[in-house]
């Protein structure tokens, strides 16, 4: 056999055994009652990598949020979809993007996007409705060196259980809080605000470009909707994994000439509401055929 033969069946066998790896740091702790609690914040912290480029001065330039997650055995990127894909033209953007993320033996690594899709011959997953903002990839992980975690697929809370009232928070890098050795998001809180009727929402949480991709968890609380009334005390769906955040609302205005009656300036605010993907969402991708059929190529099941 060939070196560039033995070369490739070693990187197959390398994929499988990173991507199929039984329990890997999984997200999923229970409490005394057997119901489902938020973990650690730390711990949830870890799932969570920057996505980004190497600017030609070599510093690393963070663009977007995304975080990895357990399906069906197998270890997964998600992101916000116009992270990766110009939405206007339908070409991709991830050429030269790199995940950042934490070493065991301290410091940052990144992982090659491109490499990863080119070596393996794997794609991203969009939803069939091209306008939902989510996309999916098999991620290769190392657990004896990569200081990560991934969030378990029975985490994922449809959109069915959501009330607004609700408090969330989601971890995000943040333009202007650069990483400086390690990879440490930052957390932020909000409420929900809106349940549309297409299972996306929108949460009173400012979200900033670089927050795009984040994931959204439902706040722990003693008070929980029931019905007609509410629970007190008992909460099964905290630290449920509730959705991904796509963009903020903005608000404008348009500043109009006195003279020719003509738009001339156009104001653009943040509301303060940011768009959230549900969990819905990526469960219809997880189910769709393009994506069983990816998984089927890389888990061999």
């Amino acid at each position: 056999m060939s070196l560039k033969k033995v070369k490739w069946a070693l990187a197959v066998v390398f994929l499988l055994v990173l991507l199929v790896h039984p329990v890997y740091g999984e997200i999923n702790i229970k409490s005394k009652t057997g119901n489902l609690m938020a973990s650690p914040l730390e711990e949830l912290k870890k799932t969570v990598v920057f996505l980004g480029r190497i600017s030609p001065d070599g510093k690393p330039r963070i663009l977007a949020t995304g975080f990895l997650v357990n399906v069906r055995g197998t270890y997964h990127l998600l992101t916000a979809k116009h992270v990766i894909m110009n939405h206007a033209t339908g070409h991709f953007l991830d050429k030269d993007l790199l995940a950042f993320f934490n070493l065991k033996s301290g410091g940052v690594t990144v992982r090659s996007i491109a490499e990863i899709k080119d070596r393996f011959n794997i794609e991203w997953v969009f939803h069939s409705d091209s306008t939902v903002d989510i996309a999916i990839i098999p991620f290769m992980l190392d657990p004896a060196e990569d200081d990560v975690r991934v969030v378990s697929d029975n985490l994922f809370l449809d959109t069915k259980h959501l009330h607004e009232l609700y408090d969330v928070f989601f971890l995000s890098y943040q333009p202007g809080i650069e990483p400086k050795g390690c990879i440490d998001p930052i957390v932020r809180t909000g409420t929900i605000s809106l349940l549309k009727g297409d299972k996306s929402f929108y949460i009173d949480a400012s979200a900033f470009p670089g927050n795009t991709g984040s994931p959204v968890f439902l706040r722990p609380s003693p008070i929980r909707f029931r019905g007609q009334g509410f629970t007190i005390g008992d909460d099964p769906l905290g630290g449920k994994f509730i959705g991904i955040i796509g963009e903020y609302l903005p608000y404008q205005e348009i500043a109009v000439s006195s003279q020719t009656g003509r738009p001339r300036i156009v104001f653009e605010e943040n509301t303060g509401l940011s768009r959230v993907w549900s969990a819905s969402f990526i469960q219809e991708i997880i189910d769709s055929e393009p994506f069983k059929k990816q998984l089927k190529k890389v888990s061999g099941k």
